[in-house]
């Protein structure tokens, strides 16, 4: 179908990776706390995304999924299908899929669906999908849309993933907007993430440096250290024991 090729273009990039699973920082479709996996590096998202079709539910009648898919066309109309929708399964991935691709079509009128939903979880979920359709298609307005529903010191995986997906595509940006986020745990976190991305693309003398440049404190700069190492010794093993050997013992635990 047209449409399948259409929200592969527009929303793929934020639905291409397991849902659960192990490994360092990940870029997933809702809220996800490490593990993490090893992020892949592009010139741009877009990486192919199941559809409704590919992904169909034991329980899910293949007449409302492709009803579903032709109004995709028309995102208000698909919005009010997926809000029909009564089996469980069914309805949480028509409202992903409608979450997708509408941020990635018009971000803004999406937002206004995804308020008017009166059941909190399905409204977080959307908000957070909305997020990650618009990243599909403009990374850092992905990570500016998420950030009005966060708290500016807070940790927020979803956040994290985000800024991940930004860094695969533009990592000096993410990284001057992380590092002009206030002071505490998120910026911690997101620091952390965006060390291990540069370390797992192949160049982790580049992440160690931002290890020793970073604010980086206690837990979470042995944590990026950690992270480096790991990744450096699977590459050069002398190269990384002998950058450990410049560091304070002190800052290793």
């Amino acid at each position: 179908m047209a449409l399948i090729a259409v929200a592969c273009i527009t929303a793929g990039a934020t639905i291409n990776v397991a849902m659960d699973g192990g490994g360092p920082p990940r870029v997933g479709t809702r809220a996800e706390a490490s593990p993490y996996s090893a992020p892949v590096v592009t010139a741009a998202p877009s990486s192919p995304a199941p559809t409704l079709s590919s992904l169909r539910l034991p329980k899910a009648s293949p007449a409302r999924i492709e009803d579903l898919e032709r109004e995709l066309l028309n995102p208000e109309a698909a919005a009010r299908l997926a809000e029909m929708q009564t089996e469980p399964g069914l309805r949480q991935l028509a409202f992903r899929e409608v979450a997708l691709l509408w941020g990635a079509l018009d971000a803004e009128r999406a937002l206004n669906w995804a308020r008017s939903l009166s059941d909190a979880a399905e409204r977080d979920a959307a908000f957070i999908d909305i997020a990650n359709g618009l990243s599909s298609v403009d990374p850092a307005r992905g990570v500016e849309l998420r950030e009005q529903f966060v708290a500016a010191t807070r940790p927020d995986s979803a956040l994290n993933n985000l800024v991940q997906q930004w860094a695969s595509y533009d990592f000096d940006d993410a990284l001057a907007w992380t590092n002009a986020r206030a002071p505490g745990a998120q910026r911690d976190d997101l620091l952390q993430r965006l060390i291990y991305v540069r370390a797992a693309a192949g160049d982790p003398a580049a992440a160690a440096r931002l290890v020793t440049e970073s604010s980086l404190s206690g837990a979470a700069r042995a944590a990026a250290i950690a992270s480096v190492a790991q990744e450096w010794a699977s590459r050069d093993g002398d190269a990384a024991q002998e950058w450990m050997q410049t560091l304070d013992p002190a800052t290793l635990n």
